[in-house]
């Protein structure tokens, strides 16, 4: 579960940030547009494992609190942005899943257009937040 995060991170960060690392890489094209089709799915999934990341967190919230602080804010980090970047990418497959027309898909959505100017500064911060986790995880 601990490379889980950061691998659907580093997906999820290059979508978010495919505008800006295609203008500035042309090559990368081809490889991003083969994730594009399974983007909903690296949001929804990036939702899940952000959340029960979040939930473990919390169970040893004294412990990572006290240790120092590198780790500490890769790790919040790192679920913040696997919640939000989940929430953005999987928007489109969790509104098909809501029933009906409810005002809770509406209100998603509306959400979901507020974070968009973000879109590719969540994406470089999710890589970052990925690489960082990789790295203090395999250092013990």
């Amino acid at each position: 579960m601990d490379w889980l995060l950061p691998i659907a991170l580093i997906l999820g960060g290059v979508l978010a940030a495919s505008a800006i690392i295609i203008s500035k890489l042309p090559q990368a094209k081809e490889a991003i547009d083969r994730l594009a089709p399974i983007q909903g799915f690296i949001g929804v999934g990036l939702l899940v494992v952000g959340i029960i990341q979040l939930i473990r967190l919390s169970s040893v919230m004294e412990k990572v609190n006290a240790g120092p602080a590198g780790p500490m804010v890769t790790a919040w980090g790192g679920i913040a942005c696997a919640v939000l970047l989940g929430f953005f990418l999987g928007m489109p497959i969790i509104a098909k899943w809501i029933p009906g027309d409810s005002p809770a898909e509406q209100k998603a959505m509306e959400m979901q257009k507020k974070i968009v100017p973000y879109q590719g500064v969540l994406g470089f911060a999710s890589i970052v937040f990925a690489i960082l986790w990789i790295y203090y995880t395999t250092k013990k």
